[in-house]
C-alpha cells in the first residue's frame, strides 16, 4: 500500500503516536509519568506478546486471549493499581487488534498476521485513504447506491441482480463484501455457497471498532501536555481509551477517541449526543479543564451500516487462519472473493485487502502481474 500510494505520487507521513502518548488514571485523579507510560506499552507490545508460547502451554490450544490476560496478570504479581491498568490495557489492545471481544479471540492464533519492519503503527497518507482509492478507482465504471440483492452462478457466466429490479451479466465475478455481511446471509447467492465456505463464514469473527472524532477551534489537549493518551478508565472492567490528537498528523485541530467491543454496544446504543458526551467529560477529566464544544463532530457505527456489518476479522478459538484462506478460494470457477477476511496473512488491514483484489485481479486475467491505474482502452484490459 505504501507503495502504491508512491506510484499514485500521494504523499505520507508516519502516524505513529507513541513518541508523544500520555497517560492519564481516572481512577486514581492523576497523571502517569513516562515511565510509567513507557512499561505499560512495553508490557502491551513486547511482554504479553512474547508470553503467550508459554501461556498456551499452561491454558492449551483453546484459550481464548482473555484467558492469556488474566494468567499473564495473575503472574506478574503487580500492585493492585499497576495490576488494574495492566488488565484494562490488555483488554483494550485486544479488542481494538481483533475488533471483538477478548473471550472470542484465539490466543493461538493472536498476532499470526505478517509484521513488518518500522514502528507499530506505520505511515498515513495525506488526505486520508479517500486519496489512494481514488487513485485505484481512476477511470473505472463505479456505481454507488446499487444493493445487490442476488448473485447467480451457472456454467455460462454471473448474473448479479439488485434491489431495483436491474441485473448484470458476466463472465465472472469478484465478490468483495465484507464478512459482516455475509455472516447476515447477504447478498444471496444461487446456488447457495458451498457448506464448507458457509461454515467458515460462521466460524470466523466480525466485531465492533468506533471512533468519535471531535474538532474545536484549537488543539488545548497538547497545550496540556497530551497530544495523545491512554485514559485508564475508574471501573476496573472497563478497558483502556485511546486518544489520538489528528493535528499531530496534519488533520488539523482534532481529536478521536477509539470505542472498543466491550463499549462499543452501550455507548452508541445511547445515541451520538450521548457518545459525543462521554468523550467530553472524558477529555476534560484529563486535561483538567472544561472543554469548549466542539466546532464539528463524527460518530460511526460501522456495526450497523448494513454494508459493513462490523469493522474487521478475527479469529476465535475453534477457527484458524484456514478459514481466512478457504474464503478466498474461487466457487464454480466463475465466482471470486477477495477482502481482508479472504486471506490470513494480513488479517484486519487494509493492505490485506488490497493484495488479496491484486489476488484475484491476477487470477480472473490469467496473468502472473496486474497493472494498478487508469484503464488502458489502447490495450482493451485494465
Amino acid at each position: 500500500m505504501r507503495a502504491f500510494a508512491e506510484l499514485a505520487d500521494v504523499p505520507c507521513r508516519s502516524a505513529n503516536p507513541l513518541p508523544g502518548l500520555a497517560g492519564f488514571d481516572r481512577g486514581e485523579g492523576r497523571r502517569l509519568s513516562a515511565a510509567e507510560v513507557e512499561a505499560s506499552i512495553s508490557m502491551q507490545l513486547e511482554a504479553f506478546p512474547e508470553a503467550i508460547g508459554g501461556l498456551l502451554a499452561e491454558l492449551g490450544p483453546d484459550a481464548s486471549a482473555a484467558d492469556g490476560i488474566e494468567a499473564f496478570v495473575a503472574g506478574a504479581g503487580l500492585p493492585p493499581g499497576p495490576a488494574r491498568r495492566a488488565r484494562q490495557a490488555l483488554y483494550g489492545l485486544i479488542e481494538a487488534e481483533s475488533a471483538g471481544l477478548a473471550g472470542s479471540q484465539s490466543l493461538r492464533w493472536m498476532w499470526n498476521e505478517i509484521e513488518y519492519d518500522g514502528h507499530y503503527f506505520g505511515d498515513v497518507p495525506d488526505g486520508g485513504y479517500r486519496r489512494l482509492v481514488d487513485a485505484m478507482a481512476a477511470g473505472a465504471d463505479l456505481r454507488l447506491g446499487a444493493e445487490v440483492a442476488e448473485v447467480a452462478l451457472s456454467p455460462g457466466g454471473v448474473r448479479v441482480r439488485c434491489a431495483d429490479g436491474t441485473s448484470e451479466e458476466g463472465s465472472h465475478a469478484v465478490v468483495t463484501v465484507p464478512l459482516g455481511v455475509l455472516k447476515r446471509g447477504a447478498p444471496r447467492f444461487s446456488p447457495a455457497l458451498p457448506p464448507d465456505r458457509l461454515a467458515a463464514i460462521g466460524r470466523l469473527g466480525f466485531g465492533r471498532f468506533e471512533k468519535v472524532a471531535l474538532r474545536f477551534g484549537e488543539p488545548f489537549w497538547r497545550a496540556a501536555g497530551l497530544p495523545h493518551a491512554m485514559i485508564f478508565p475508574h471501573d476496573p472492567g472497563d478497558w483502556t481509551v485511546w486518544m489520538i490528537g489528528l493535528d499531530a498528523f496534519g488533520a488539523g485541530p482534532a481529536v478521536v477517541f477509539f470505542i472498543f467491543h466491550t463499549d462499543a454496544g452501550r455507548l452508541l446504543g445511547a445515541g451520538p449526543d450521548a457518545t459525543v458526551r462521554w468523550a467530553l467529560d472524558m477529555l476534560a477529566e484529563a486535561t483538567g479543564r472544561p472543554c469548549p464544544e466542539p466546532a464539528a463532530v463524527a460518530v460511526t457505527s460501522w456495526a450497523t451500516d448494513p454494508c459493513s456489518g462490523g469493522a474487521y476479522t478475527h479469529i476465535p478459538p475453534g477457527s484458524s487462519p484456514a478459514d481466512a484462506d478457504l474464503l478466498g478460494e474461487p466457487v464454480g470457477g466463475r465466482l471470486l472473493f477477495a477482502g481482508e477476511h479472504t486471506q490470513s496473512a494480513r488479517m484486519a488491514y487494509a493492505d490485506g485487502a488490497m493484495s488479496s483484489g491484486i489476488r484475484e485481479a491476477k487470477r480472473l486475467l490469467g496473468l502472473p502481474s496486474v497493472h494498478l491505474g487508469p484503464v488502458s482502452t489502447a490495450r482493451g484490459r485494465p
